[in-house]
């Protein structure tokens, strides 16, 4: 028995396919498959019924792959302690950040953590938050940039920053004409949002929805990124909520778009989220420094 067979046997028990998780493991088929059998055989026990479309583990074969997620989450805790010695944190760190701050946060810090560690490779993608809790929950998610509270309790929550949201208006819509724009005086069934947006900022009706019954847009954008709501406004017309920071990267035409919201706290708080008993704890403290570091001064 060694590493390499139980790491197999957990890809094959996730993804239901041999072919599938030797494409995750970077090996051939044919030794992934050769591998499985030789472990099989070391302790007589069938771990994966072979003769079902997709593969199905067995109840014998879900107690061992069980302990065998227990054993790699400890080598890899293990490796994570060896490697505190030269004091320097490396390795690789799968980080999510929700589509509504990447283009405005990553552009900060990226560049200097990528410099100041080279021996870190930090892998990014843009999640929404129901995207977090899945990737967290199976094991492909370190970490998380999102707004809190988090919708699953469970996990760690270091805060970041404190950020206000602004009104992105067309020229075209009545209310452009206000210098401030009361939260009262927005029309909620107007407003393009984004999933995230709609989670945090509206409230729920009694079917557990976040629109309001009443919609005059038809459209319901359920993820990417702001920019392109952002260009849909610009060219259609039509209003959103923005970070305050995606300010800063607004030429001036768009900035006479921007309006301040006033009769009602939009401030929310950006985090670092973390799973409990994180054995990255050292890469979590380094990524949150750089973004901290590189925040603009308010």
């Amino acid at each position: 028995m060694n590493f390499n067979q139980l790491k197999y046997i957990v890809s094959v028990d996730k993804h239901r396919s041999f072919a599938r998780a030797a494409d995750e493991c970077e090996i051939a088929q044919s030794t992934l498959s050769k591998e499985i059998q030789r472990l099989e055989k070391e302790f007589g026990i069938m771990i994966f019924d072979r003769s079902r479309f997709p593969v199905t583990t067995t109840m014998k074969g879900a107690d061992l792959i069980a302990k065998a997620k227990e054993i790699l989450e400890n080598q890899r805790h293990f490796i994570e302690i060896a490697r505190k010695i030269n004091n320097r944190p490396e390795g690789t760190f799968h980080l999510g950040i929700l589509p509504l701050l990447a283009p405005y946060l990553l552009p900060l810090f990226v560049s200097s953590l990528a410099k100041r560690y080279p021996e870190l490779h930090v892998e990014i993608r843009e999640f929404t938050s129901r995207e977090m809790v899945t990737h967290f929950e199976d094991g492909s998610l370190d970490g998380a940039v999102t707004m809190t509270p988090f919708i699953k309790e469970g996990y760690y929550e270091e805060k970041l920053l404190q950020e206000n949201f602004v009104l992105y208006i067309s020229p075209k819509h009545p209310l452009f004409e206000k210098d401030e724009v009361k939260w009262t005086d927005i029309p909620l069934d107007e407003l393009i949002l984004h999933e995230d947006f709609r989670h945090y900022f509206l409230p729920g009706n009694k079917d557990g929805s976040t629109f309001p019954n009443k919609r005059s847009n038809n459209i319901q954008y359920e993820s990417g990124s702001l920019e392109t709501i952002r260009k849909i406004i610009d060219l259609n017309g039509g209003l959103t909520l923005l970070p305050e920071l995606a300010c800063r990267y607004m030429g001036e035409r768009r900035l006479k778009m921007v309006r301040i919201i006033t009769g009602h706290d939009l401030s929310k708080t950006i985090s670092l989220v973390t799973p409990r008993g994180f054995e990255k704890s050292r890469i979590t403290k380094v990524i949150k420094k750089e973004i901290l570091a590189n925040l603009p001064v308010k």
